[in-house]
Formats: C-alpha cells, sequence, structure tokens
C-alpha cells in the first residue's frame, strides 16, 4: 500500500515539476522585458539602428545596427529597457525620419 502512495507521490510531483518548467517557458517566450523582436514583413533587407539603455531615444547609451532579411526577424538583447529603432542613418544621434519606440519584451514589424 505505502509503494502506491509513494508513486502517486512521486508522480505528482514530476507533473508539477513539468508544469513549473513549462510555465517558466512560456514567460520566457511572452515577452518579459528581456529584449525587443523586430520583424521584417517586407520583400527586401532592412538595416535598422537602435538605440537602448535609460534615457530618451538620442540619449540612450547603447547602439546596435540590426541586419534583417525579408521574412526574418532579429532579437535586440535590451534588458528591461525599451529599444529605439531608425530606418536610416542617424546623424549624431538624431533620425531623420523620427525616432521609433518599442517597449522591452514588444515586437514591431516593419514594412
Amino acid at each position: 500500500m505505502q509503494h502506491k502512495v509513494s508513486r502517486r507521490v512521486s508522480a505528482l510531483g514530476l507533473i508539477a515539476g513539468v508544469a513549473l518548467t513549462a510555465a517558466a517557458l512560456a514567460a520566457d517566450t511572452t515577452g518579459n522585458g528581456n529584449g525587443v523582436t523586430l520583424v521584417n514583413g517586407s520583400n527586401h533587407h532592412i538595416y535598422a539602428y537602435t538605440r537602448y539603455g535609460d534615457g530618451s531615444c538620442e540619449g540612450k547609451p547603447r547602439s546596435q545596427t540590426a541586419s534583417i532579411e525579408a521574412g526574418q526577424s532579429v532579437t535586440i538583447d535590451s534588458g528591461g529597457s525599451s529599444v529605439c529603432f531608425c530606418l536610416q542613418v542617424p546623424e549624431r544621434r538624431t533620425c531623420p525620419s523620427g525616432w521609433s519606440e518599442v517597449k522591452a519584451g514588444g515586437t514591431r514589424h516593419l514594412q
């Protein structure tokens, strides 16, 4: 009788562990503030000039150029900060067409 109880407890523990692992993985893929995904929905290559970290778009301390093929996406690992992007080469931290901002954990589809 005790073996049946032990097996049930072990099975329940295993099920609980699997459920917690699945919940943690789901949290990672639903946008927990650890980056921003840029999706190229066009049929041509896009360069996105990004800035992230604390501050306004012009003042964000880190920058990265993302090269995104048609139909592909890229994730900018910005930690918990938003990402500002420009589709033209910025001039002295100023985007000629204006910066667009995506909140941490978000996704932006580009055309």
